[in-house]
């Protein structure tokens, strides 16, 4: 065999079958994520590899690598015994998160203040126009559904991967509370929360589309504080999930 086709046989062996693993795995990935923030995997659900292997049809490598992913995401936790498990986020996670997400959201807004186009504008005016259809017909989870897309949308406009990348990571705890945010404001106030960050934006001003996207963020992280506060009261030390996602 000449050293050429050596070479050819070592790209056909080690490139495109890596690569075909790695796809397995962030799909799997991707797939597992989707069903957590839908609500058909719950917290404190076990997610089994061998189980999670048959469903997709794969050996356990892959599906045993995107856990891995996920765990680094803070999706999963691992346990000895048990495998992963479906992270429980309490009240108290959120009120930390919310300060980090307002600080990530609104440099991301600043940068898509001068790099959104027009297609990306009309895309927000749509995603607003489905949470207020979505809100005056009492679909939450539809309303929920629209936030996020309308959350992403200006993180992608914002050109930096990076930045995006640390997004998602954090989507388990962007997904905010809707059970927190519906006992303070109706879901139809909530959904006008994001007309002064599109505003901002059409108008191209970095400071504004900034300062306006980190106060959508941090009322909402206020809500929760208040509500922990007023649910445990001088106790300390208890931890309570959100049984809801919610609104930002």
């Amino acid at each position: 065999m000449t050293a050429s086709k050596s070479r050819r046989g070592n790209r056909t062996k080690f490139g495109p079958r890596a690569l075909e693993r790695r796809v397995l795995r962030e799909d799997i990935r991707d797939r597992i994520i989707e069903d957590i923030l839908n609500g058909r995997l719950a917290p404190g659900d076990r997610i089994v590899e061998t189980r999670m292997a048959q469903q997709f049809g794969v050996s356990q490598a892959p599906v045993r690598e995107a856990l891995r992913d996920l765990e680094l995401f803070g999706f999963v936790v691992s346990s000895p015994f048990r495998g992963a498990i479906v992270r429980q986020t309490s009240l108290e996670d959120l009120v930390q998160i919310y300060p980090i997400r307002a600080v990530l959201e609104g440099l991301a807004a600043r940068d898509a203040a001068t790099r959104i186009d027009e297609a990306g504008l009309k895309r927000l005016e749509r995603l607003l126009a489905t949470m207020r259809k979505a809100a005056s017909r009492g679909d939450n989870r539809a309303a929920v559904a629209a936030d996020f897309a309308f959350h992403f949308t200006i993180v992608k406009a914002s050109g930096n991967w990076l930045l995006r990348q640390f997004w998602e990571r954090m989507q388990l705890a962007t997904t905010t509370l809707l059970t927190v945010a519906k006992s303070h404001h109706s879901m139809k106030e909530i959904v006008e929360r994001h007309l002064p960050v599109l505003e901002a934006l059409q108008a191209h001003d970095p400071a504004a589309a900034e300062a306006t996207m980190r106060r959508h963020i941090e009322e909402p992280g206020e809500w929760i504080r208040t509500s922990l506060e007023t649910t445990e009261g001088p106790k300390e030390g208890k931890r309570r999930t959100p049984r809801g996602r919610a609104a930002g």
